[in-house]
């Protein structure tokens, strides 16, 4: 039923009231509802005739750093809002990965499960048996590229077929793969080790060729990352008391000794022509690329414990074991958010900071660091555990997943009316 609304400027009550003189407004319901319907499904038909790129930490520089135009809702009239929840009955280790339909989640029993990223539902389970999905594959133009400990297994679809699967490639006897796929150009690339000889293989392979195009062995005494960063053509590794660094373009790799301590911890990444990494200390270093002399410099971060670090430009953020901190490239603190639970930071854009405490997923607003909203995330079975292990940036959707199998979507469209 419409209503009608009419607002007069004249001051003159018996004097006719022309039409120009008057603002008029209708307020169908009906005809409101149908527009906002509207919106929402030119939304989800860019996104069905896009082609997505989702990747392990963000990109291939692990700087956690996803390109959205997602902004924090300000204000009291406006909020996030939970778009919906689906329980799964699985475990999951790994982060989350996205396309232009799905959203993907393998789990440590060997399941791969393809959630409709609109509305929540399962769409396709896939079993892949004695295989357990520990690390995080990724996705190129759609195409869901997935790594168990001996397998990258590839999943597609074409004109509305159901997805199909086929083995891009296995692990030689006594490998596995050992750190989460990273991608340069049409090539794959990760880490393999061999526990019983010691030895890593920096191993780059083409989904479309049979063989790999590109390889690099290398002695391991205590430890090699199952981080793999890519920056300016080059590949970055640590292990032991070095870093690899292996030449993309001309398929040739070279061993540098650091002079700073690094361990299984330590964190990679790669932001504005600066190569950063974390000591054992927790301390943070750079180097400039590229480089003159492979000598990392510290910026003056450091925390007791840093377990996530990453940004975008000039800005670093790091999680903390009581809370997170906002820093320039400088070494300059900016911003602390004290907190008696530690703080992971899960992906960041230019407007929001998403943070995971346990059970609890945190939006900061970047703009107003007063300003946050948080939801926990709890479970339908009683006395149930729940631990965030992944949440990603998506448009102007969040997406977060337990450790237990709870997957949530959040958006910043929520209207607050009062009364």
């Amino acid at each position: 039923m419409s209503e009608r609304i009419v607002i007069d400027f004249d001051d003159e009550k018996d004097k006719p009231k022309p039409e120009e003189n008057r603002i008029v407004i209708d307020l169908d319901e009906e005809k409101k509802v149908i527009d906002i319907e509207k919106i929402e499904e030119s939304r989800e038909e860019r996104i069905l005739n896009s082609k997505i790129n989702s990747y392990y930490c963000g990109g291939p520089d692990l700087s956690k750093y996803v390109e959205t135009d997602i902004r924090f809702p300000e204000g009291i009239d406006h909020g996030f809002r939970k778009k919906f929840s689906t329980k799964i009955k699985d475990e999951f280790f790994n982060s989350i990965l996205e396309n232009n339909r799905f959203i993907i989640l393998s789990s440590g029993n060997g399941s791969v499960y393809l959630i409709d990223r609109f509305t929540g539902k399962v769409q396709d389970k896939i079993f892949f048996e004695h295989e357990n999905f520990e690390k995080t594959g990724l996705v190129y133009d759609n195409a869901i590229y997935l790594n168990s400990l001996k397998r990258i297994i590839k999943l597609s679809e074409s004109d509305g077929e159901k997805i199909k699967s086929e083995d891009v490639y296995s692990s030689p006897k006594d490998f596995f793969i050992w750190s989460s796929i990273n991608r340069y150009g049409s090539d794959l690339i990760f880490n393999e080790y061999s526990l019983s000889s010691r030895t890593a293989v920096l191993r780059i392979v083409n989904p479309d060729q049979e063989n790999a195009t590109g390889e690099f062995s290398f002695n391991i005494h205590s430890f090699v990352s199952d981080k793999v960063c890519i920056a300016e053509g080059s590949c970055y590794v640590l292990f032991d008391t070095n870093i690899l660094v292996y030449d993309l373009e001309k398929r040739r790799g070279t061993e540098f000794l650091l002079d700073i301590k690094t361990d299984e911890n330590s964190f990679i990444f790669y932001l504005n022509h600066r190569l950063y990494i974390t000591s054992h200390l927790n301390e943070l270093y750079y180097l400039d690329l590229p480089p003159v002399n492979f000598k990392f410099r510290n910026t003056g971060i450091k925390n007791n414990y840093i377990n996530s670090v990453g940004g975008f430009g000039d800005n670093i953020f790091a999680g903390t074991l009581l809370g997170w901190k906002y820093y320039k490239a400088s070494g300059l603190e900016i911003h602390g958010f004290e907190d008696e639970y530690e703080n992971k930071i899960e992906c960041i854009s230019k407007n929001v900071l998403v943070v995971s405490k346990k059970n609890k997923i945190v939006f900061c607003n970047l703009n107003r660091f007063q300003e946050a909203e948080s939801y926990v995330i709890s479970s339908n079975e009683r006395n149930e555990a729940v631990e965030i292990v992944s949440a990603i940036l998506s448009n102007n959707e969040i997406f977060v997943l337990t450790k237990n199998g709870v997957l949530e979507c959040f958006t910043n469209d929520k209207m607050n009316i009062h009364i």
